[in-house]
């Protein structure tokens, strides 16, 4: 029985902004993606409550020389 932090925004489909709060992990349906090319690898996970975000996050690692190409291009 984990504790993780959640919160309810308008953005995601809540009446209103609430506080962060503490839920019990297990009352959150969680689910994770991969976005993977050759530019950047990046994982995401959000947990949502009754189909509404409550929390999300995200890793990306840019793969090596797509910096440099993105700043040739504004040239």
């Amino acid at each position: 029985m984990a504790l993780i932090h959640i919160q309810k925004l308008k953005r995601h489909g809540w009446e209103e902004d609430f506080p962060m709060e503490m839920m019990e992990e297990e009352l959150l349906s969680y689910s994770t993606g991969l976005l993977d090319d050759e530019r950047e690898h990046t994982v995401w996970e959000e947990w949502r409550l009754d189909g509404k975000i409550v929390k999300r996050g995200a890793h990306v690692t840019v793969k090596k020389g797509a910096i440099s190409g993105a700043v040739v291009q504004l040239f």
